[in-house]
């Protein structure tokens, strides 16, 4: 795995009209190394609109699509940076998740990019979960039909229900650890995901708590801070 020494400025990759991408690390707060990466946008899905004669109107493209191109956009860059660490985090607006189209329009991409579609963790925010159980399940299982990962992001809020069976459909989540040290709720939540394997990636943590936080089965890290 590559070694987190020095940090050269990300590249940032555009196809077209969507936003670009940059890769941001996750690193293991033990020894280092770089895990995962998480492609970030500077917008969200929900935030593409523009101004037209008749006022705001929202962009033309499909969700689906929308996640289709950032998944493609996602592999460019990575062979463009040979960036290796995987999988690669790609968060997904719930639009994309629920639409029907959104399995095989993410799994053209992947075919177009030459990337194996388990390389990838499709992201969704908790709070997108709140949604019936059955459309939620079938929608992660047919991602997962077609080889993606799934994960959630649950730095604002975890709400999804953590019972056995959607915790094996689950592949991570992202947790605030200022929170953990606060919330027996979010640490029975991590405890219990950790169990199923679920990886578990921190933000706003300092390097120093990688000991700490891995006696809750937590060892990465979004952006960790060092002491200095």
């Amino acid at each position: 795995m590559q070694q987190l020494r020095t940090r050269a400025t990300p590249k940032a990759y555009n196809p077209g009209l969507l936003p670009a991408l940059r890769f941001e690390p996750v690193i293991h707060l033990i020894n280092g190394d770089i895990v995962n990466l998480i492609a970030e946008t500077p917008k969200r899905y929900e935030e593409r609109a523009s101004f037209g004669t008749t006022g705001l109107i929202a962009e033309r493209i499909s969700p689906a699509l929308w996640l289709a191109h950032q998944v493609e956009a996602a592999a460019r860059l990575a062979h463009e940076e040979v960036a290796t660490a995987r999988p690669i985090i790609v968060a997904a607006p719930i639009a994309a998740m629920m639409h029907p189209d959104t399995p095989m329009a993410c799994d053209a991409a992947a075919a177009r990019s030459h990337i194996c579609p388990q390389e990838i963790c499709i992201e969704v925010e908790d709070a997108s979960l709140a949604q019936s159980r059955t459309d939620i399940s079938n929608s992660i299982k047919a991602l997962r039909s077609k080889g993606f990962r799934v994960g959630i992001n649950a730095t604002k809020s975890w709400c999804t229900p953590m019972d056995t069976g959607l915790r094996l459909m689950l592949d991570s989540a992202r947790i605030d650890a200022k929170e953990l040290w606060t919330s027996d709720d979010l640490a029975g939540r991590v405890e219990a995901a950790v169990a199923c394997g679920m990886a578990i990636i921190a933000e706003n943590v300092n390097y120093r708590d990688g000991e700490d936080l891995a006696e809750f089965g937590i060892e990465l890290g979004l952006r960790p801070r060092t002491d200095a």
